[in-house]
């Protein structure tokens, strides 16, 4: 699988891992269109990146959907290929967090879950009517629970399982659509969170997130784990409760440092 000739949407596309997507599949020879809420950052991209395309649209806004169906139908009837790249991540104090309202609570679920799943929803036809493709970025979370993240754990697991049911069936109706669930480790230059380590052992270079990605798509592969992520995928299947009190124990201290009498 030569990963060139294609027309890319991908949600997110201004920062972090759909940036980076962007300027790679652009040099690899793809028409590239990117999406972002912030109109401004959007224009400061497409003006650095002159083969990109770009629209304003909010994943989480149910309004602003078939607005950008409607561009991409009208501009780009030949769109192939999705990548749901949009997302945010919440280290969140259950018991003591400043604003706990069930709006702040329940963001990462509007964005990384539902918008998710309403953008591949809202393609769907035009991706089987083209022979498409699906990239859903999911996280090495989505395998074993952190502690810190309790909202975004849950966020990537349901797009884990959301992807593994629209590749099932998929098949099972026959449908000329491949679905890749890609499983990043945390990424060294994402902006997903101000406290990001990025000295941390862990952390991947997007460079070799990249790379990784492209090779399981030339070998294709329906899950890429990446870097330390395969490391996680194990440990969710291996003796999981504990593991998960162990990387618990780990990152709450990390994140919430208990002061010291």
């Amino acid at each position: 699988m030569t990963f060139t000739g294609h027309t890319i949407l991908i949600t997110g596309g201004t920062s972090g891992i759909g940036l980076g997507f962007a300027k790679k599949f652009s040099e690899l020879g793809n028409k590239v269109i990117i999406t972002a809420r912030n109109e401004k950052r959007l224009n400061q991209i497409l003006n650095e990146n002159l083969t990109f395309t770009g629209f304003v649209s909010d994943v989480a806004d149910k309004d602003s959907l078939p607005q950008l169906v409607n561009f991409i139908k009208e501009n780009f009837p030949q769109l192939d290929v999705i990548m749901n790249c949009a997302g945010i991540m919440r280290a969140i104090n259950l018991f003591e967090q400043a604003d706990n309202s069930l709006k702040v609570l329940t963001e990462e679920i509007h964005i990384n879950l539902l918008g998710t799943i309403a953008v591949t929803q809202a393609f769907l036809k035009i991706l089987v009517a083209n022979n498409g493709l699906v990239i859903n970025v999911s996280s090495g979370l989505s395998n074993l629970a952190d502690g810190a993240h309790p909202i975004y754990n849950l966020t990537k697991a349901g797009v884990h399982f959301y992807s593994d049911a629209l590749r099932e069936q998929a098949k099972y109706f026959e449908k000329t659509l491949k679905v890749i669930e890609l499983v990043p480790p945390l990424v060294t230059e994402t902006n997903l969170e101000s406290h990001t380590n990025t000295d941390a052992p862990n952390n991947m270079a997007l460079s070799d997130l990249i790379s990784e990605t492209l090779a399981g798509l030339e070998n294709g592969l329906d899950r890429i784990d990446a870097g330390f992520a395969k490391q996680l995928h194990q440990m969710g299947k291996v003796n999981s409760d504990e593991n998960t009190k162990l990387l618990s124990q780990q990152m709450l201290s990390n994140y919430f440092p208990k002061m010291k009498d």
